[in-house]
């Protein structure tokens, strides 16, 4: 994923104590994140020095406790490597732009830093997460002088998304990173559809954003979208109509190997998206009828009308014609 999809993202407030509930569960049951609250991250220092993090909240907590200052930042590249050392600049400097603007309190009453970092660098991160173990070994007597601070680490492409809980959306962001074909992606977003209300439009709106550019990175060359993706929904049915197009340029190239399970994860497909939009009879109905089905143009003929028909019933009538032709 690219930085402004994540900075799109990370804009909303379930995004973020879905991300804090995933990697510091402890530290989220103890917040109150109908208090999230969207701070700059735009620093500027006491001698006029100006920097930029990504994204910046503020959350109390359900006690009387210190609020906590979330410090987003979304990184792929070799800057990596010198991530712990930037994030204390970070810190710093929020501190002292909070200082400067009279909203860090007094001493013994400043809000908590907690570094967040979100990596999908295909090398995997081997940077120390604590602060104080970059430095040269030292004795026990002068370990207390040095820096520290430890921070929070998704490994997008390695972090396990199973270790997530069902629903959390941070779930979903690290499936996606992982997703190899459009079947995983179809998967992930299914199960997306589920996890969001209705009513979160506009997120909604930006994951679906990011799956097309992820459906074009994946499309092979020379073919088009085959709809426009404005939501969930248009996003999960166009893969689904492509996947059977997509395979067929490498199976009239005479690459054989895996068609069958390609196949049979494309019938799958289909079935739980008629499953979904017209229940569990109608997706029954596709599973009988696609059974011996190994044409793809024939698979993608049968997404289309799951797209297409108004009811289950107008499905029914359109797989009879295909069991009779």
């Amino acid at each position: 994923m690219s930085d402004p999809v994540y900075r799109k993202l990370y804009s909303f407030p379930r995004m973020v104590a879905d991300l804090l509930r995933a990697v510091a569960p402890e530290i989220a049951r103890r917040l109150d994140f109908t208090t999230l609250e969207d701070v700059s991250a735009q620093y500027v220092g006491d001698r006029n020095q100006q920097r930029r993090g990504d994204k910046v909240w503020r959350v109390a907590p359900r006690d009387r406790a210190a609020d906590v200052l979330a410090l987003l930042e979304f990184q792929s590249d070799k800057a990596a490597g010198v991530m712990p050392l930037r994030m204390l600049e970070y810190t710093t400097l929020l501190l002292t732009d909070l200082n400067r603007k009279g909203e860090l309190g007094s001493p013994g009453t400043w809000p908590v830093p907690l570094p967040v970092v979100l990596y999908n660098g295909a090398p995997a991160w081997t940077v120390p997460v604590e602060m104080r173990d970059l430095f040269a070994p030292v004795d026990a007597a002068l370990l207390p002088h040095a820096p520290s601070q430890r921070l929070l680490l998704v490994d997008g492409l390695r972090t396990s998304a199973d270790d997530m809980p069902v629903g959390n959306l941070t779930r979903a962001v690290v499936g996606f990173e992982q997703s190899r074909s459009p079947a995983d992606l179809v998967r992930v977003a299914e199960a997306l559809q589920g996890w969001l209300d209705k009513g979160e439009v506009e997120l909604r709106r930006v994951f679906a954003d990011w799956i097309g550019e992820m459906e074009a990175r994946m499309r092979p060359p020379g073919t088009a979208p085959r709809r426009a993706i404005r939501t969930l929904e248009d996003a999960s049915m166009s893969l689904v109509e492509r996947i059977a197009e997509w395979h067929k340029p490498w199976l009239e190239q005479g690459r054989e190997e895996g068609r069958e399970e390609g196949l049979a994860s494309e019938r799958a497909l289909l079935v739980r998206q008629a499953s979904s939009r017209f229940g569990g009879p109608a997706g029954e109905q596709v599973a009988t009828a696609l059974a011996e089905v190994s044409d793809p143009d024939r698979l993608a003929e049968v997404g289309e009308w799951i797209v297409t028909c108004a009811t289950g019933e107008e499905l029914q009538a359109h797989l009879a014609d295909l069991n009779g032709s």
